[in-house]
């Protein structure tokens, strides 16, 4: 992946500004403990309060991009803007996800992506990984199984493709499988485990798609109509 020193400068100047706030929310947290009386607290209040405020000053910042510079579907070069915004949004995100982890419990996970852009309705159950959560829609009741990746983007030939993801709700996505761009998963759909979504695959509601590439196995039945 082409990189260059705009990339490392500009990332160092937001990873700085995001720690910069870290450690004045550390430092606040640990003086607020001791005038509680909470002074045996204080160290342990000052890493997660910083942590915290690192990870919330990920999420403003990257939010912030987002909204001046929003990246939309479509392939450009690794010479574009689209590219170099791109790359500033996920060392934003993938700090502030790895700052907001001791937080991030199971049933916070649907939360914390939707914070950073991510479209997610009502009784979720997260349990892969979103790259680019801000191009990713997954409707009520969805299930996204362990370890999957739901990743909105793809690198070819020097170029980077954008390709919105919609999965819907009471869909699943199984264990270890994989959704790439553009991809659109229906309602009540089911995903199987380790199975490829390649790009642009269209599954339709209520049906159940295996292997790689993910083809049309049979239809399922519907929770709830």
């Amino acid at each position: 992946m082409k990189t260059s020193y705009l990339d490392y400068c500009f990332s160092t100047i937001v990873l700085t500004i995001a720690g910069l706030i870290g450690y004045l929310g550390g430092l606040a947290s640990s003086s607020l403990a001791v005038f509680l009386g909470w002074g045996d607290f204080r160290v342990l209040a000052a890493v997660l309060c910083a942590l915290l405020f690192f990870g919330i000053s990920c999420v403003i910042m990257s939010r912030l991009i987002l909204f001046f510079y929003p990246l939309a579907d479509g392939e450009y070069s690794m010479d574009s803007i689209q590219f170099f915004i791109w790359k500033l949004y996920s060392v934003l995100y993938y700090f502030g996800c790895g700052a907001l982890k001791p937080f991030n419990v199971m049933f916070v996970r649907p939360f914390v992506q939707y914070l950073f852009g991510a479209r997610i309705g009502k009784n979720v159950a997260l349990g892969g990984t979103l790259v680019d959560p801000h191009l990713i829609e997954i409707g009520d009741e969805a299930i996204i199984g362990e370890n999957s990746v739901i990743a909105a983007h793809a690198i070819n030939s020097g170029y980077i493709r954008f390709g919105r993801i919609v999965i819907d709700s009471q869909a699943t996505v199984g264990v270890n499988a994989t959704v790439m761009p553009g991809v659109s998963i229906g309602r009540g759909a089911v995903l199987l485990a380790g199975a490829v979504a390649t790009p642009g695959t269209v599954i339709p509601d209520g049906e159940m798609w295996g292997g790689v590439p993910a083809k049309r196995i049979k239809s399922v039945m519907m929770l709830h109509n």
